[in-house]
């Protein structure tokens, strides 16, 4: 009995032991982007995540790879500089490395992880999210393990996958809002890796040092040699090149895959987007053009051209009283498609001899919209109001106030010029408006 107790022992150890080891090693670096102790708390956080624990073996961080950081000024680099990962994951005895980083965009904070292996030396998973506060990432850690446990053990192992190396993105100076095009460069690298479809390099000394020395830029001018030389440095069939620029009011964000062999362009795409969060929302659709996949419907974003935020002033005339009409107003759009408009109209002469007259009008409409061309749109809602008018006879004033329901319609062109139609009544008499203006469109 003894015996066998004892067998029973070392078997169940043996196979814990061999379980252990069946689990690829992880490697956890800090966060970087905020402050050296926020940094070490977020990876502190990963560290503890049980799932992680249950699908890797995590490895603690030794004093020598506390040196190496700190002999790379890792904690203090705004982004997760690849050139020091490159060095830093060889540090580890581990199969795959979590690295990080958090960043404030305008008025949105993302924090943005991927996953390194360490033997390829290739980015294999990665997740991005949006928060207010900092407190906030805590809780949001399981989800984000969760995330990128699930696109390692997938693997789209059976996909074939061409090595892309990321070249430095050319940014406009002082147009482009340089922290924003890189942090969305970082995005479209986390979600063509999740695809699947290319084996996604990060940018390490060898590929920057290739470039610089090719005096690379998006392969124009470029010999066929100096290509083929690019793809020897990094080990890469293709390179993801990008350019950001500003058109008016507009970001555009230009990037193609080039085949380094024969100097080809292999795929390629643009997005505008005026505010980050419509960048954020566009890196996936580019993603899958990039990668040669079929959007599918849950992934193409809405048109922002579908938000109607304007203010604006136009003229008009009811062709009675008031003869002359002129109109302040303002659309809010919370949901594309459709607006919100508030506005005041003040009108003038009655159109008759001796008769003075004015009006006040403060209205509300909700309208349809349907964007058409670029900034254009044709709108039609409902609404009402409370007229205030009054007439000044030879003999006296009168004043009338009532209220009134409207119906419109309207056509915006470039989101600058804008023309109407309202027709109103109060159930015992019906007005109509004609109007001409001009808005200043936000979104």
């Amino acid at each position: 009995m003894k015996k066998l107790l004892v067998f029973l022992f070392l078997a169940s150890c043996t196979l814990m032991a061999f379980g252990q080891q069946s689990k690829p090693r992880l490697g956890i670096l800090p966060f970087v982007g905020a402050t050296a102790s926020e940094g070490e708390a977020i990876a502190n956080n990963f560290f503890n995540q049980p799932d992680i624990n249950e699908a890797f073996i995590v490895v603690p961080r030794t004093p020598a790879l506390d040196a190496l950081l700190a002999e790379h000024n890792f904690q203090l680099s705004g982004f997760t500089d690849e050139n020091n990962i490159a060095s830093l994951v060889k540090g580890f005895n581990a199969d795959y490395v979590v690295s990080g980083y958090i960043r404030r965009l305008g008025n949105r904070n993302l924090i943005i992880t991927t996953i390194i292996s360490v033997e390829d030396l290739e980015q294999v998973a990665g997740d991005y999210r949006e928060y207010q506060r900092i407190e906030e990432i805590r809780a949001m850690m399981p989800d984000i393990s969760k995330s990128i446990i699930t696109t390692l053990q997938q693997g789209h192992q059976g996909l074939p996958k061409h090595k892309l190396a990321i070249a430095p993105f050319r940014i406009t100076a002082g147009e482009v809002n340089r922290e924003e095009a890189e942090a969305l460069a970082e995005i479209l690298a986390v979600e063509i890796t999740n695809l699947g479809r290319y084996a996604v390099l990060p940018r390490t000394a060898a590929v920057q040092s290739a470039l610089q020395e090719l005096d690379y830029q998006m392969l124009a001018g470029t010999s066929e040699e100096d290509a083929k030389s690019l793809g020897q440095f990094t080990n890469a069939e293709y390179v993801l090149a990008g350019t950001v620029f500003r058109q008016g009011e507009l970001n555009i964000f230009d990037t193609q895959i080039l085949h380094l062999e024969n100097r080809s362009r292999h795929i390629g795409g643009d997005r505008e987007y005026i505010e980050i969060s419509d960048g954020i929302v566009l890196m996936r659709e580019l993603a899958f053009i990039l990668s040669g996949i079929e959007l599918p419907e849950a992934v193409i974003p809405i048109d922002r051209n579908s938000y109607f935020w304007s203010i604006g002033f136009s003229a008009g005339s009811s062709f009675a009283a008031p003869w002359a009409i002129a109109t302040v107003r303002a659309t809010l759009a919370p949901f594309p498609y459709s607006f919100l408009e508030i506005g005041f109209d003040f009108g003038l002469i009655s159109g008759e001899t001796d008769v003075d007259y004015y009006s006040m009008y403060p209205f509300a409409h909700y309208a349809y919209f349907r964007p058409f061309g670029r900034n254009s749109g044709l709108y039609a809602g409902a609404g009402g109001g409370y007229m205030m008018s009054k007439y000044s006879f030879p003999t006296g004033d009168i004043e009338a106030d009532t209220f009134a329901v409207s119906l419109l319609a309207g056509l915006n062109f470039s989101g600058v010029f804008d023309i109407s139609y309202t027709f109103r009544t109060n159930f015992e008499a019906v007005s109509n408006k004609i109007a001409v203006g001009f808005t200043r469109r936000f979104k």
